[in-house]
């Protein structure tokens, strides 16, 4: 598997549509279901407005996975930065999100100067929740019945690394 990370781009909506379409990819987001590719555009000429960074990883020329980082607005919270990840399902298990968020890190920490990333999870998705333990994120909170998917509330994790 050959992986290459690099940033995104704006032809870069339809695989973006694509992956946010699949329903293992956005149950796990706060976003709603199957945005359209105008959507997606509009979103990443919002996202280039507000500093967002995004990364797309690729295998063969095709987006298996993406990351952006949300650029924090405020002048006394700018060391702070959060992001938000989906890898393609077909390619789960492959290490692809680790490697996106190892890319992530170090461009925010080493490029940003950045000492805090924060980041929201599912309670109940305990796949996302080994992998950021795993890469030294700790839990700080939990948002209570903070997220509606399929028809239900459901608690969201807050976790974040420190620059050591």
């Amino acid at each position: 598997m050959d992986l290459h990370i690099r940033g995104r781009e704006p032809g870069d909506a339809a695989a973006y549509q694509r992956l946010y379409s699949h329903p293992d990819v956005y149950r796990w987001t706060t976003q709603l279901p199957c945005p359209s590719i105008a959507t997606w555009q509009k979103k990443f000429e919002k996202m280039d407005e507000l500093g967002y960074i995004g990364f797309v990883a690729e295998i063969e020329g095709a987006m298996v996975g993406e990351l952006t980082l949300f650029v924090e607005q405020r002048p006394r919270t700018r060391h702070s930065i959060s992001f938000g990840i989906s890898v393609d399902p077909a390619f789960g298990g492959r290490g692809i999100g680790e490697k996106l968020i190892r890319n992530a890190i170090d461009y925010a920490f080493n490029w940003l100067g950045i000492m805090r990333i924060e980041l929201e999870v599912f309670h109940d998705n305990q796949r996302a929740l080994r992998l950021y333990q795993k890469l030294g994120f700790e839990r700080e909170g939990v948002k209570r019945k903070a997220c509606l998917r399929d028809g239900e509330y459901h608690d969201i994790v807050q976790m974040a690394k420190l620059k050591n």
